[in-house]
């Protein structure tokens, strides 16, 4: 049997998607609300002498008490005093300064500092530290209980309990009774007020009086220095705003977008001057590069408002009347309205807000599921849900709580097919106690 090969040529079609740099440019700047957006450009325009990055300064003009607005760009942190030379970090290291007089222990102090959580605590092993450093462990609490000195209270401390304490002023029995309730804190959990009495061996009244001082202290000291990893304060990227017609507009905050300019003179002028080939060949791609992300902005805004607009119009009731009225949405919906992929429209709402009436939201708030109602075929929203389990509880008895069972039977009577396990869930994701939690806590504010 002879085995016969042969070469062939054949032509044949398929399609695919090439990522190319500029297609995952594109992407990108989907996911980029527009303080990120304008961070981005002002990068490239570093990189890039082709490029000028303006950024629009607008008087904010936006009406806070009805549904309308007057036309404007809305910044409302245009006047915020710049904090940026003020960070957590910064602070820190200023009052290992000021409390370790000698260089050896500022050295310790730093590296202390440096392992400091945004709370304010250091959660790494002391002895853990001063094995790196290379020092004596006794040496570095002595330099621990130095910086424990510092401001606000509470600051190095390694668990809840030594935070707690570090913060207790006052007369000597004062502060003795704060520290044993301290030591207690699993009674307060549990809301063994008598056993706590016992402990501190105090009346109902003087228990009350502790109960408010040790509620007095912060947990978290380090929050207050800026430590606290969250998205910050910024304006809207989108408003929603009802015209002088009625008619319900959503548009972009200008006063957050960056302007491109691409500068065509001097692309030109240094043609002229360039002769060898690198050179010409940088100028082409910078130019090239330049006039691109310009229109990749563009599309990018283009996107954006068509997005929100879709979502408006969908929205309308809740955008008139609150979060009673949110439709539920899905991501297909405004997909096919817009006529682009779901995909896009989730690099979209990833990180965008928008100002409307009822406040300030993300765009993924106004995406959720349906739940089933007696109602409507549509039904409605699992944030029209949740927000009814909020205000079931905020409207509850404190010593006598609601239960999940209860909460779910009451729903069932308003038209609303849900599960008790969605309403546990619901629940947690709003971060609500359970009604033990809540009695408890009740039982130890009725001492307050």
């Amino acid at each position: 049997m002879m085995l016969h090969l042969s070469m062939q040529a054949q032509i044949t079609q398929r399609q695919s998607l090439v990522f190319t740099p500029q297609l995952q440019q594109a992407i990108k700047l989907l996911l980029l609300n527009n303080f990120e957006l304008s961070s981005y450009a002002e990068k490239v325009a570093e990189e890039n002498p082709f490029v000028e990055v303006e950024t629009p300064k607008a008087v904010p003009r936006l009406a806070m008490g009805g549904g309308r607005a007057d036309h404007g760009d809305y910044d409302p942190i245009a006047h915020i005093a710049d904090t940026s030379d003020q960070s957590f970090q910064a602070q820190i290291f200023r009052q290992v300064e000021d409390l370790l007089p000698d260089a050896a222990s500022r050295a310790i102090g730093y590296a202390l500092a440096s392992h400091l959580e945004p709370t304010g605590w250091i959660t790494e092993p002391l002895d853990a530290i001063a094995d790196n450093m290379g020092v004596d462990w006794a040496r570095a609490e002595q330099v621990l209980m130095q910086l424990q000195k510092a401001e606000p209270a509470g600051l190095f401390a390694r668990n809840l309990t030594e935070c707690l304490k570090l913060q207790v002023r006052g007369p000597a029995v004062e502060a003795a009774r704060l520290h044993t309730l301290i030591d207690n804190l699993a009674l307060i959990q549990a809301g063994e007020l008598g056993a706590l009495r016992r402990r501190l061996n105090c009346t109902q009244e003087e228990l009350g009086q502790a109960l408010r001082q040790l509620r007095g202290l912060d947990p978290k000291p380090g929050l207050g220095l800026g430590g606290a990893d969250v998205m910050p304060v910024r304006a809207p990227d989108l408003r929603a705003y009802q015209d002088a017609s009625g008619d319900w507009v959503a548009e972009l905050n200008n006063a957050t977008l960056p302007v491109i300019k691409v500068d065509e003179t001097l692309g030109r002028r240094v043609r002229k001057l360039t002769m060898e080939d690198a050179d010409r060949e940088f100028v082409r791609t910078s130019l090239g590069t330049a006039r691109w992300l310009g229109r990749a902005i563009a599309q990018r805004n283009e996107t954006s408002i068509k997005v929100a607009a879709e979502i408006v119009r969908y929205q309308k009731a809740f955008l008139e009347n609150g979060m009673q009225h949110m439709r539920p949405l899905k991501l297909k919906a405004i997909a096919d309205a817009v006529g682009v992929h779901e995909s896009t429209i989730s690099r979209v709402t990833s990180s965008m807000m928008m100002q409307t009436p009822q406040g300030c939201f993300p765009l993924k708030v106004f995406f959720s599921t349906a739940i089933n109602t007696d109602q409507s075929d549509e039904g409605a929203s699992a944030r029209v849900v949740r927000e009814k389990i909020r205000e079931m509880v905020g409207g509850e008895t404190p010593t006598r709580p609601l239960s999940d069972d209860r909460i779910t039977q009451l729903l069932t009577g308003e038209g609303f097919r849900i599960a008790r396990r969605t309403v546990a869930k619901y629940r947690k994701m709003d971060r609500i106690p359970s009604s033990s939690e809540r009695r408890r806590h009740a039982k130890i504010a009725s001492v307050l």
